[in-house]
């Protein structure tokens, strides 16, 4: 028996996920072109081709590779108020943005030590004075092979408590992404095998995509709130008055809508082989198809899964 590193294991994965999307999705999105635009969308903001994914990108040489002797931590430090919008790319290892305990905004670096096919000391942390964009970028080639040792590459955001941000923009390939107690007024997360968790929302527009992986996300949102996945699971629970719009999409996952008791809210759901309940407003089901009405029913939530269960409570 074969067994995979961890490495390999991500890519097939990855690969997967794609596969499921090629050959479930035409039942009930490819049809309006829905599910391949959201993939499209993620790999082309990402800059990655799908031939990066699913083949070997080229021969590994030991020439290339880089050894960190001792471990990297670096931090940088900006004043709050100059700092009104993030741009994150950061492709492995894991990122966080949360809340610190000082008055300015501290970004963190760390790998550890090891022998990597990608050089992790190429890490950039610029801020842009005149527009107030903050952008740290890993330094890593764009379409990473994820069957290459890749570097433990940690990043870390604190932000003062009070600031609120413009736009925040996170992109990446397969790390672990967590956002705590941000305040921004647009969202916008891509990320192709990465799980992402958002607690504390406090935003205007949102849109978090990914393509294998899990999202959990709870918050609220004044703007459109736009989740999707192709292979994972979602759970949203909004906090607050319903955002106008409400989008959680899936192909092969359940998602979990955990909505207030008096929200207001007007529900459709579309599966091909998943059950479907709710817990809230007055449920009509036709086939794979259902709606639900709740108080006066402003907000318009869309809940799509081919292969997952679709839940309302």
């Amino acid at each position: 028996m074969v067994r995979l590193q961890k490495n390999e294991k991500v890519k097939v994965i990855v690969a997967a996920a794609l596969i499921i999307a090629l050959i479930a999705a035409p039942l009930v999105y490819l049809a309006t072109g829905g599910l391949q635009a959201r993939v499209s969308n993620v790999l082309s903001g990402l800059n990655i081709d799908l031939g990066d994914i699913v083949s070997d990108g080229g021969t590994r040489s030991a020439a290339h590779r880089t050894t960190v002797d001792s471990p990297i931590g670096e931090r940088w430090t900006f004043d709050a108020e100059s700092v009104k919008a993030l741009d994150i790319t950061w492709n492995v290892g894991s990122v966080s943005v949360k809340r610190g305990t000082g008055d300015q905004v501290a970004v963190h670096e760390r790998v550890g030590i090891g022998t990597y096919d990608m050089d992790p000391t190429k890490a950039t942390v610029k801020l842009d004075e005149g527009a107030g964009t903050l952008s740290v970028d890993d330094g890593l080639p764009k379409g990473i092979d994820s069957t290459y040792d890749l570097p433990p590459m940690e990043l870390e955001i604190e932000l003062p408590q009070g600031v609120s941000l413009g736009s925040v923009s996170l992109k990446s390939t397969v790390a672990s992404l967590s956002l705590a107690d941000l305040a921004c007024d647009n969202l916008d997360v891509a990320t192709v095998s990465s799980d992402v968790t958002v607690s504390g929302l406090d935003a205007g527009g949102v849109s978090v995509a990914t393509i294998s992986g899990a999202i959990a996300l709870d918050g609220s949102a004044t703007g459109s709130l736009d989740i999707s996945t192709v292979s994972g699971d979602i759970k949203v629970s909004p906090t607050g008055s319903l955002p106008p719009s409400l989008d959680a999409s899936t192909t092969s996952g359940a998602i979990l809508l955990d909505l207030p008791d008096d929200a207001g809210f007007t529900l459709t759901s579309d599966r091909v082989s998943g059950s479907f309940s709710s817990a809230l407003g007055e449920t009509t089901e036709n086939g794979p198809s259902a709606r639900v009405v709740a108080g006066d029913g402003a907000a318009k939530i869309t809940a799509d899964s081919v292969s997952g269960s679709v839940t309302v409570r």
